[in-house]
């Protein structure tokens, strides 16, 4: 398969640090992001800003879901960020701030809460401990996909979870040609195909039968949806390797990065996807165990949500 232009970083790009050592502390602007539908949110984010103004830094409040060119503006603002909401605003925040290489940490307003670290009521409490710099950075490997899409080049796009490539309003399975490292691997004829990174393997990827995998490797995730008898249902890649998808369908067809908007498809169309150079840094407060302490209950939290809202 022919190369793209903003293809995903080759093995020589990659190194991906686990368990911070420790912080050296925050820089003066905190960047801290409500959800604009959730009161509760805006009204700690206030108390958050004015607890920050008393300790000496420059608070920057701001809607965690405004116009993505505003919002990107007012992570690049900021040295250290602090979002309020689900990890759904996690997700759409984490991304611009892994761009700008801004460590982010989240107060769960949600019902999962995989991606976030405070509870509301610690949220005050906890914020000597942010301002001394005691905690940890965790680093999490993003994906970037390319394409080209009706003979046009699409991206680079990253993905904090996972890259979906699949059948959109008609209810028909695609087909979809699969390479590796530019070696063909399946034909697939399912609903689709998702490709995670390992934060993003207890979300959709894990409804659709994959792994768990730890979050803090680098790794690539390949889970197909509903797929017809397939040798092999799912497959964890070394970072270092690209996928390339190429859609077969009469129907429509669609890419999602995050369970966000879609990008239509078409037959012919040619999806890639591989890791980013980009990395998102989360501080946390715990031990790196405390994902397995808190990854069942954390599940069987999730058992009445939709499986493309699970994270």
């Amino acid at each position: 398969m022919a190369a793209m232009a903003g293809a995903p970083a080759g093995a020589s790009d990659i190194a991906v640090t686990t368990m911070g050592v420790g912080w050296p502390g925050p820089g003066r602007r905190a960047g801290v992001f409500y959800h604009p539908r959730v009161a509760e949110s805006r009204a700690l984010a206030d108390r958050l800003a004015e607890a920050l103004t008393a300790a000496g830094a420059e608070p920057l409040v701001a809607d965690a879901w405004q116009d993505i060119e505003a919002l990107d503006g007012c992570v690049m603002s900021s040295d250290w960020l602090i979002v309020l909401g689900g990890d759904g605003t996690m997700l759409r925040v984490a991304r611009l701030a892994a761009a700008a290489d801004v460590p982010l940490i989240g107060v769960n307003y949600g019902r999962l809460g995989f991606l976030t670290e405070i509870e509301p009521a610690h949220a005050i409490a906890i914020l000597p401990r942010l301002l001394a710099g005691d905690v940890a950075i965790e680093e999490r490997v993003l994906l970037r996909c390319t394409g080209m899409i009706g003979g046009q080049p699409i991206g680079p796009l990253d993905a904090v979870n996972d890259v979906f490539v699949g059948r959109g309003r008609v209810s028909r399975p695609v087909r979809l040609d699969t390479a590796i490292d530019g070696a063909p691997y399946l034909r697939y004829f399912a609903d689709g195909l998702i490709v995670a990174t390992p934060t993003g393997s207890t979300a959709y990827s894990l409804s659709a039968g994959g792994p768990v995998v730890d979050p803090t490797m680098a790794a690539i995730v390949v889970t197909p949806v509903v797929p017809h008898p397939v040798p092999i249902k799912t497959l964890v890649l070394a970072p270092e390797r690209v996928v390339d998808i190429v859609v077969r369908t009469d129907y429509d067809a669609i890419l999602s990065i995050d369970g966000g908007p879609a990008h239509d498809l078409a037959d012919g169309d040619h999806v890639r996807v591989g890791l980013s150079p980009h990395r998102a840094r989360f501080m946390r407060l715990g031990a790196a165990g405390d994902f397995y302490s808190g990854l069942v209950e954390r599940l069987h939290r999730g058992k009445s949500i939709r499986p493309r809202e699970a994270q």
